[in-house]
């Protein structure tokens, strides 16, 4: 820039200066009060396998069902059926009874012509008959036995596909929701039933500053308050995740909470106070924080 004084060009000086507040500590806390929501440990999604009309329904929201709990009855009487024809033929013995009494005679009859060869009265070409039909009688009842083999695996098959239309409860927990009632039918596209959520633990995630999330572990025990009344309890760190979201400088810490009185509900504000956990990572020790630029003239 150039400015006319007199008969000279003087140059006018522009001072910028950058203000820059620097803080100098050995170990300090940085205040963080973390805000988080409580989840049902687990929430399923209970869904039909298989296409059909629901029968009826075992349950209604609200109810606490434990596992293997038979939750929703699918219409079946054509499996029923198909089930009833497969034990039929599975249970059938008469042809396993003759093949076994047909072998026993055919062995009989072999024996006989080992004694009356002997004794020189049969020939070996009828002694040689004898032994084929045993192994002809044998063969029979070994692919008899094969055949009711298969009709044992064919029943198994049918009582596994009826079982697929009761459907039962995945876990102890509470039914929160249904979405289809008795009658309707449940397409491939939308199977889901309803949905159960273990309660009697709880789960919440952080966002947690990576210079304090270093210094967490698995199975550390935190102290943690719930709820609109901010009730005080505690949690144990179950994964923290080893990878950092550029954007915050955070890594995620979920958190366990026992809750087998079911006093803590899901769905609520949950907050972590990390001043207790003072960060001593180097590279926070010193701090500058740069201010506006101001030119004076």
């Amino acid at each position: 820039m150039k400015f006319l004084k007199g008969n000279s060009l003087i140059p006018r000086l522009a001072i910028v200066l950058a203000v820059v507040c620097v803080t100098y500590t050995g170990s300090r806390t940085i205040a963080a009060d973390l805000e988080g929501y409580t989840e049902p440990y687990r929430n399923v999604a209970v869904a039909s396998p298989e296409i059909g009309v629901i029968e009826s329904l075992a349950v209604e929201e609200g109810d606490h069902v434990g596992k293997g709990q038979l939750l929703i009855q699918m219409e079946d009487s054509v499996l029923r059926a198909s089930m009833a024809v497969a034990r039929a033929a599975m249970d059938s013995t008469g042809r396993v009874s003759e093949a076994e009494a047909d072998l026993q005679a055919k062995r009989d009859q072999l024996d006989s012509y080992k004694a009356l060869i002997e004794r020189g009265n049969a020939t070996q070409r009828e002694l040689d008959r004898a032994k084929e039909a045993v192994l002809v009688s044998e063969s029979r009842l070994q692919s008899i036995r094969e055949e009711m083999h298969v009709r044992k695996l064919e029943f198994q098959r049918a009582e596994a596909q009826w079982k697929l239309r009761q459907i039962t409860s995945p876990l102890d927990g509470v039914v929160v929701s249904i979405a289809k009632r008795s009658g309707e039918f449940v397409a491939p596209t939308d199977p889901v039933i309803l949905q159960v959520a273990q309660l009697d633990r709880l789960s919440v995630v952080f966002s947690v500053p990576i210079s304090q999330a270093d210094g967490l572990a698995d199975d550390q025990t935190v102290s943690l308050r719930v709820g609109r009344d901010l009730v005080v309890t505690k949690g144990t760190i179950e994964y923290v995740s080893p990878l950092t979201d550029p954007q915050s400088g955070s890594r995620r810490v979920r958190i366990r909470i026992e809750n087998s009185d079911l006093a803590l509900s899901g769905g609520v504000v949950c907050r972590w106070d990390l001043n207790h956990a003072p960060s001593t990572d180097p590279s926070i020790r010193r701090q500058a924080t740069r201010g506006p630029v101001r030119s004076l003239w």
